[in-house]
């Protein structure tokens, strides 16, 4: 069963508060929906954690597919630091989203997070942003 809050905002969208078990975290993964994006944030929230022990990635893309989401921003400013799990889970995520004809960007790691993830290799031509402000802005440059 998962913990959920729905509420409104000034711009007509919809924000969810879904919680999520991870592996070796507990994550949180807050949804927003605006205009034209979705906008996944994940947390550390061991606290409300469920304990269904879905993958990550399946969770995630559940999340997308609800929403019919076609351009997905990964907000990971709250995570601490990324682990192999993590990292296969965006990969998954991103992979399936080229596959639909949509796509993900990333946004808010730290440098040695940002580092990590690039390194890993399995994340190639992902493009990552500063902020969710820089992510949607057009013709916004990835860092």
């Amino acid at each position: 069963m998962h913990a959920a809050q729905v509420q409104g905002d000034s711009q007509g969208g919809r924000s969810t508060r879904v919680v999520e078990s991870h592996h070796a975290h507990d994550w949180g993964v807050a949804v927003e929906r605006g205009p034209d994006w979705l906008f996944l944030r994940l947390q550390e929230d061991g606290a409300a954690a469920d304990g269904e022990g879905r993958p990550l990635a399946e969770r995630l893309w559940g999340m997308i597919r609800a929403n019919r989401a076609h351009r997905v921003v990964l907000e990971l400013d709250r995570v601490d630091a990324i682990d192999d799990i993590l990292i296969g889970a965006i990969a998954d995520v991103g992979t399936r989203m080229r596959g639909d004809g949509g796509f993900i960007r990333v946004c808010g790691l730290s440098e040695p997070n940002l580092e990590r993830l690039r390194s890993s290799g399995r994340v190639n031509g992902l493009p990552h942003f500063e902020s969710r402000t820089a992510a949607v802005a057009p013709r916004c440059g990835a860092a």
